[in-house]
């Protein structure tokens, strides 16, 4: 019985060996891994890797190697740490040497300095939305961004150096603002410009707005529809990336989406992730919220959809969730007309309205719109009532003057 269990022992510990015989470590290679250990040098490290790529002790050893290669590179010099980060992406020691980088391109220029050094060089002081110290592979500079000229597309990233004393310029980089609508014409700076590090590689930062101020001289309405771009300029390769987010601003938010950010998805490039994350930590960024815009946007439809003396009027149908559906709920300015209920409404957006329900289909409609006077010359809408009929009388004023229109509701007819 004894020998039958020692044999079936020594049976079990041979199966054993056989079973964990694809991952055990060999005698050789234990120990040329505990000398890799024990010397950490240059030389066992890459024998080891050679010999042995895919042991278990191979992370362990790419690490030493690394450390050597890491903690062997001149304190002081940008340019090896930036080549590091470069051939050792996935290096432990990647993220400390992307922060030596950054250290070392600090620039010690200040921003008043910088925007005098632009003005030294040439560059209008009146043009230049931002100027800044930037330092990149152990070399200062000075980059200043300069906004559009009137009446023009297109912006400038300018590059400053100093030779004995002397700003000049090195570099300029004329762009294309980014944009999904020309009539936002007005060039704002909003992120102000600022060297980042990404993986050892220097990089300009900064956004900036396209707006406008046009106010729409029927509707008194401004445009308030606006574009935030966030931009990295490669100081290594000279490359622009950028992502914009648009949207309508209200009380300093601006209310939007970023259509480039969705379609990077996953597969974003470093350079638009880092700008995804600069969108995400913006805090007057908010996703857009339809019913915020919802009346704006349906007075300036009604503007759009029915020129001025027309005889003809397109009613905008009003959706349920809208805020002026509210309004006319709490309207005490309301009267039956017909088949119709009728509110008159002041102060939406600058604007006086005439909101209808239609009793047999419960559907709201603006039926009518006026701009709120600015002055003694100007239309002035106040008085409203009910005449046989679908027929609603309409008093206009100007100055001690009045103009009476009628509409038909039914037929939806100005006279």
């Amino acid at each position: 019985m004894r020998t039958i269990t020692k044999t079936f022992a020594i049976c079990v510990a041979a199966m054993g060996f056989a079973c964990t015989g694809a991952t055990a470590q060999s005698k050789a290679e234990t120990k040329l891994y505990n000398t890799v250990m024990a010397k950490r040098d240059l030389k066992n490290a890459n024998k080891f890797l050679k010999k042995y790529p895919s042991s278990q002790y191979a992370p362990a050893v790419l690490k030493v190697k690394d450390s050597i290669a890491f903690y062997g590179l001149d304190k002081n010099d940008a340019t090896a740490y930036i080549t590091f980060v470069t051939d050792n992406p996935k290096s432990f020691y990647a993220s400390a040497a992307n922060s030596r980088v950054a250290e070392l391109n600090t620039s010690s220029i200040t921003a008043e300095q910088a925007l005098e050094a632009a003005v030294a060089a040439g560059l209008q002081k009146e043009i230049i939305a931002v100027a800044t110290g930037v330092k990149n592979r152990n070399n200062e500079y000075v980059a200043a961004v300069v906004a559009p000229a009137p009446g023009t597309t297109s912006f400038k990233l300018v590059m400053l150096s100093n030779s004995n004393g002397t700003w000049n310029i090195v570099d300029e980089i004329s762009e294309n603002v980014y944009t999904n609508d020309y009539n936002l014409n007005e060039f704002n700076l909003k992120e102000n410009l600022k060297p980042i590090t990404i993986k050892g590689l220097q990089y300009l930062y900064f956004g900036y707005t396209n707006s406008s101020s046009h106010v729409d001289r029927r509707s008194n309405i401004a445009n308030n529809d606006c574009e935030l771009v966030l931009n990295l300029y490669s100081l290594d390769d000279k490359t622009m990336y950028n992502i914009l987010y648009s949207g309508k601003t209200q009380d300093g938010i601006l209310y939007g989406n970023s259509m480039d950010a969705e379609q990077a998805g996953a597969g974003a490039t470093e350079q638009q992730a880092y700008l995804i994350s600069q969108l995400n930590n913006i805090s007057f960024l908010k996703p857009y919220e339809a019913e915020r815009f919802m009346a704006q946007d349906l007075i300036q439809w009604w503007y759009k959809n029915n020129p001025a003396n027309s005889k003809d009027v397109a009613f905008g149908i009003i959706p349920m969730n809208s805020p002026i559906i509210d309004l006319f709920n709490n309207s005490k300015d309301k009267e039956k007309v017909g088949n119709y209920t009728v509110a008159l409404i002041e102060n939406v957006f600058g604007n006086t309205i005439i909101v209808v329900r239609n009793n047999q289909t419960k559907e709201h409609a603006l039926a009518m719109c006026q701009a709120t006077p600015k002055s003694s010359n100007d239309l002035e809408l106040n008085t409203f009532y009910g005449e046989k009929g679908n027929i609603l009388a309409l008093y206009y004023y100007k100055g001690k003057s009045s103009l009476k229109k009628r509409l038909n509701l039914a037929s939806k007819k100005l006279y």
